[in-house]
């Protein structure tokens, strides 16, 4: 049966078909008889309705027969020679305590807080095992990462020391994700002058910020954070090119008065931000956001894509939304390159240990730091390398929901990585499928907003 899922804009009717990876515009009849393809309920004067499609090769049989990674076979040699980032905890401890943190106690088959640190010949053994595996990699990302980095700056020192005095030549890169509070002379200094990339949390103006991004005593972060902010902008007008600031919208937070801020604060006016909402993923409790939310970020995507048309100012559209057209742009450049094969996997895991993956304190590999730091996910260990059956488990985690993913429609656009998966006992179908209805329907909003932009004239080549 063909695997499908129909749509509908304000102009006009759509059908996406998986096979072969395409959006089709369909009239009236056609879109009737789709749904009842999609449903199972097709009688033969629907398929006689399709003629128009199945005679130019769309609605086929799906040829899918297993679920397997296409690069499950090829894994050894991308570990052995294609690293391109390794991000390092550098120490477990913070000194804020912000309450939806993901090591706050509040999340599942997660750590907390700590006071360990990793140690200074561990670091040094990460920046070994990233360059003796990256001989594909013309350029490298070494990323800093915490809880609080910076409260290890001397280890952060030294390392970079130990860069380019034994590894001169190579083209390294620098990252560090920082809640903004620890900076001063010295070491906004060595971050300038070592072209690191820094990502400072803040979540908006003053009363929103602290009711989150506290300190333990209870006091809010904001006012130190926009204070060295200032600082920089001054006095380390360089550094401040590469700052971005990373936004977590939390459960019933004025989004309206956020986006707001970022457009208004003389300061962060021409900065560069992102939000982003708090992981659901192993959360004790749920996470809800409210029709508001609902209400401010589907306005705010409306006037960027607008912005897009030239129907709309872009100095009033919020930064914080750009992902929106990125992602229709993203899609759009690969819809209709790609037919599903006997053997294929949804789209979502990245390649585990390849792309960016995290090294904890105590040595321990993980795909990326936005996974639980759980037994399940770790792939391997800086001393003894990566752990292969472990590797292909978490690159191939669609096939603990075989049998739903061989018939799903999101099957190329999936976004459930192996962080959807981790629940007790490991990984599991059955936490998968939970976070299925939330992957669709994103990919369901970026389809719809491809539709829209090419009805209202959009160049999509150009603009790629």
């Amino acid at each position: 049966m063909a695997v499908i899922k129909t749509f509908l804009t304000p102009g006009g009717m759509y059908v996406y078909d998986r096979e072969t990876n395409s959006i089709l515009s369909v009239d009236r009849d056609e879109h009737a008889a789709c749904r009842n393809v999609e449903g199972g309920n097709d009688t033969p004067a629907d398929w006689e309705a399709l003629q128009r499609l199945t005679r130019s090769g769309y609605l086929k049989k799906s040829n899918l027969q297993m679920i397997e990674h296409p690069a499950t076979t090829l894994m050894p040699y991308y570990l052995d020679n294609g690293l391109s980032q390794l991000t390092i905890q550098a120490g477990q401890s913070c000194n804020l305590a912000c309450s939806y943190c993901t090591y706050s106690g509040s999340y599942e088959n997660q750590r907390t807080h700590s006071d360990l640190v990793m140690p200074l010949d561990m670091m040094k053994k990460c920046i070994d095992f990233l360059m003796s595996r990256s001989r594909n990699v013309k350029e490298v990302t070494c990323g800093i990462y915490g809880g609080e980095p910076l409260l290890q700056f001397e280890n952060i020192k030294k390392i970079v020391a130990y860069v380019k005095e034994e590894y001169e030549g190579r083209r390294v890169r620098y990252t560090m994700t920082t809640n903004g509070t620890v900076f001063n002379d010295e070491i906004l200094t060595f971050l300038q002058e070592n072209k690191f990339s820094v990502s400072i949390s803040l979540d908006g103006p003053k009363f929103l910020n602290d009711q989150n991004r506290v300190f333990p005593d209870g006091s809010g972060s904001y006012d130190v954070i926009m204070e060295n902010v200032k600082y920089i902008k001054e006095a380390y007008p360089k550094l401040y090119e590469n700052v971005m600031f990373l936004t977590t919208v939390a459960p019933g937070a004025d989004f309206a008065c956020i986006n707001d801020f970022y457009n208004a604060d003389d300061v962060l006016a021409d900065g560069r931000a992102m939000q982003n909402t708090v992981s659901p993923y192993g959360s004790k409790e749920p996470i809800i956001y409210d029709d508001m939310y609902e209400i401010t970020y589907t306005y705010n995507q409306m006037k960027v894509l607008l912005a897009a048309l030239g129907m709309y100012d872009t100095n009033k559209t919020s930064k914080l939304f750009l992902t929106g057209l990125a992602d229709a742009e993203r899609m759009r450049k690969y819809l209709s390159v790609s037919h599903i094969p006997e053997n294929a996997h949804p789209s979502g895991p990245c390649l585990p240990g390849v792309m960016r993956p995290f090294v904890d304190v105590h040595g321990f590999i993980y795909p990326c730091e936005r996974v639980s730091e759980s037994d399940a996910l770790r792939i391997g260990h800086i001393d003894t390398g990566f752990y292969l059956d472990k590797v292909s488990a978490v690159l191939n985690v669609g096939k603990l929901t075989e049998a739903e993913c061989k018939s799903c429609w999101n099957f190329f656009h999936c976004a459930l990585c192996a962080a959807a998966c981790d629940g007790e006992g490991g990984l599991t179908g059955e936490t998968r499928l939970k976070n299925c209805d939330g992957s669709m329907a994103g990919t369901l909003d970026t389809l719809a907003t491809i539709c829209l932009l090419l009805e209202n004239g959009y160049d999509f080549d150009k603009n790629l």
